[in-house]
């Protein structure tokens, strides 16, 4: 059953964070355990006066999967899409087909109907969206990175690579990200990643960690993982040396996100840092796979060349 207040809450992110416009294509992308809030998305689009569409296709097996080829070609024929799925369609080619269409797209993998009423989603993206852009910033002037938590660290090479802003804003033809959103992140240079990451925060395939996992990385590729839940994050990212690769690093800029379990939400907490392993493609690094999997780091220390950017989870903008 879609209640009013999903509908409500849907409406108001077209028109705040998309700036739907009366007879816009829109396109709504779910899969059968997202269904509902997908139907609240087209409710909406629908009151609005949009040209609403709804397509549920059937659940990726993994993060990064790319959807059916007509979902594809639908998404890219739409003004705007909305993509409420299980697993994320973010790092996927047909979203950046859409988008190098001029589509709109906002993408929510792994959202709930509690993620709707409380947390990220209620941020003042005003706010967020000033802190991105400066976070985002450093990303793009810095060449080297440095994350320091639980007495280790994992040092990147950032060089040459512009960072990206994830604000929760897709008000422009192209425009893309996450909903919730909140965050600047950078594909750092392949091969550049040594060191160890203490993952305390999410994990994808895990939820909320319970006992920090440390991941050690030599020559941007995961080596060894010692902790409880070793052997499940595995299992996520498979055999595929591919998924393996240090892909992204990211850092936290939403002041009303928190911790649940759900990476689409984790990974934009204040103050936190996450890194992917896997695809990069989509935003300027050259790893292709259909795997993009993270691990957040709730207070962590941030170096962007010699300069804290994160003390102990507090930005130093």
């Amino acid at each position: 059953m879609v209640t009013t207040q999903l509908i409500e809450t849907a409406a108001t992110l077209l028109r705040t964070n998309l700036a739907a416009k009366p007879g816009e294509s829109f396109l709504v992308v779910a899969d059968e355990p997202k269904r509902e809030i997908g139907q609240a998305f087209f409710e909406a689009g629908r009151e609005m006066g949009l040209e609403a569409g709804f397509v549920e296709m059937l659940p990726r097996e993994q993060h990064g999967q790319e959807p059916p080829e007509y979902v594809s070609a639908a998404m890219a024929a739409a003004d705007l899409v909305i993509c409420p799925t299980s697993t994320s369609l973010t790092h996927t080619r047909g979203r950046e087909t859409a988008v190098a269409q001029g589509t709109r797209v906002a993408t929510m993998p792994g959202i709930t109907k509690e993620m709707f009423d409380s947390g990220a989603i209620t941020a003042d993206y005003t706010e967020v969206e000033r802190l991105t852009e400066r976070m985002t910033e450093k990303l793009t002037a810095a060449e080297t990175a440095r994350i320091e938590s639980h007495g280790e660290q994992l040092s990147l090479s950032i060089s040459g690579r512009d960072g990206i802003a994830s604000d929760g804003i897709f008000r422009e033809a192209g425009a893309s990200g996450n909903l919730p959103s909140g965050e600047g992140y950078v594909a750092p240079v392949e091969g550049s990643a040594e060191g160890t990451l203490v993952v305390d925060g999410g994990i994808v395939g895990v939820g909320v960690v319970e006992d920090p996992l440390s991941i050690d990385i030599e020559d941007g590729s995961i080596v060894s993982m010692h902790g409880d839940h070793a052997d499940t994050f595995r299992e996520t990212i498979g055999d595929d040396a591919c998924a393996k690769r240090v892909c992204e690093l990211g850092i936290g800029t939403n002041p009303t996100a928190e911790i649940v379990g759900t990476v689409l939400e984790d990974e934009k907490v204040y103050g936190t840092c996450h890194v992917a392993f896997g695809d990069n493609a989509g935003f300027g690094g050259t790893i292709e796979c259909d795997s993009h999997v993270d691990g957040i780091v709730r207070e962590p220390d941030v170096y962007l060349d010699q300069e804290c950017v994160v003390n102990g989870g507090e930005l130093q903008l």
